[in-house]
């Protein structure tokens, strides 16, 4: 009996290692991972078409798959197809429980912006970069607080108000800058100063805080008698090029001149001239050191 069973049950398992094999090789039976390395390969390389079809095939085999949905977004707002692409973006937001990275719902929040923004419809980009600080949960709640803080800024100055209170929007912190342009831009100054306040602010902070890194011995404090500390900072800054490429990548002087700008427009002269004479000072500042000199 044992000896008549052993041949049929060899053979089939010869069968299943077999098919198992070819399993293997055919891409039918590649691992989802495998299958989106190879899509993003695809879109990497500049086959669009290709990338296309591989995120699609995958949508149809993985149903509500994010990670596709998005980068099919991506692929189509490359191609200027922006109702296409806000449509795969939004459905990849819709099931954002599912990302294997769930911060990827900020880079897809901050993309809807953007196309927005270029399909014209300024309201939604605005929704967009809202909802990035709601989701991050980086938003000030305590409006005692906020409101604190920008009376220190207004009254007391930006050294002040960097000394009391140290901002942090790690993951918000270009919805802030994006937001605080979008109402300067609108002369909308009350609002523009709440988010480019907490812009820059952040930047500042985070400088601060590796500067100490580096120097365990330093310490941010107002010096009335030379008027000076702010721009230790900048210095400091401008001599460590990770610290210089992180102001140059954030765009840090140009809100820190729109900060100005909203200061005096709101009839705080003192506050914001100051800020601007921080930049005119500093070559480093480019364009927007000079618009600070000519005082536009």
């Amino acid at each position: 009996m044992k000896n008549g069973l052993f041949f049929p049950v060899l053979i089939l398992i010869s069968i299943s290692f077999n098919l198992f094999g070819q399993n293997l090789v055919d891409s039918n039976y590649k691992p989802l991972w495998l299958r989106m390395d190879e899509a993003v390969q695809l879109v990497e390389s500049g086959e669009s078409g290709e990338a296309i079809y591989a995120f699609r095939k995958i949508l149809e085999d993985v149903p509500g798959n994010p990670e596709a949905e998005m980068w099919l977004g991506l692929i189509f707002d490359k191609e200027n197809e922006y109702e296409l692409s806000i449509r795969y973006l939004e459905l990849a937001l819709e099931h954002k429980k599912q990302l294997v990275i769930l911060e990827d719902q900020y880079r897809i929040l901050y993309r809807l912006a953007d196309i927005h923004l270029k399909a014209g419809d300024p309201s939604a980009y605005v929704d967009n970069l809202y909802n990035v600080i709601e989701f991050s949960e980086e938003k000030i709640q305590n409006n005692n607080l906020k409101n604190a803080m920008l009376n220190v800024l207004k009254e007391r100055g930006y050294d002040k108000f960097i000394e009391l209170y140290r901002p942090e929007k790690r993951i918000s912190l270009k919805a802030y800058s994006l937001l605080g342009k979008y109402y300067f831009k609108k002369e909308n100054w009350g609002i523009a100063l709440e988010y480019l306040m907490q812009a820059t602010g952040s930047i500042i902070t985070s400088c601060i805080e590796e500067i100490k890194r580096l120097n365990p011995d330093y310490n941010f404090l107002i010096d009335e008698s030379t008027d000076k500390s702010l721009e230790n900072v900048f210095d400091l800054v401008n001599n460590t090029p990770a610290l210089k490429e992180y102001f140059k990548s954030n765009s840090f002087y140009e809100y820190y001149y729109y900060l100005g700008k909203t200061l005096i427009q709101l009839g705080h002269e003192e506050s914001g001239s100051y800020i601007l004479e921080k930049i005119y000072i500093r070559p480093e500042t480019g364009k927007w050191g000079i618009l600070s000199r000519k005082g536009n």
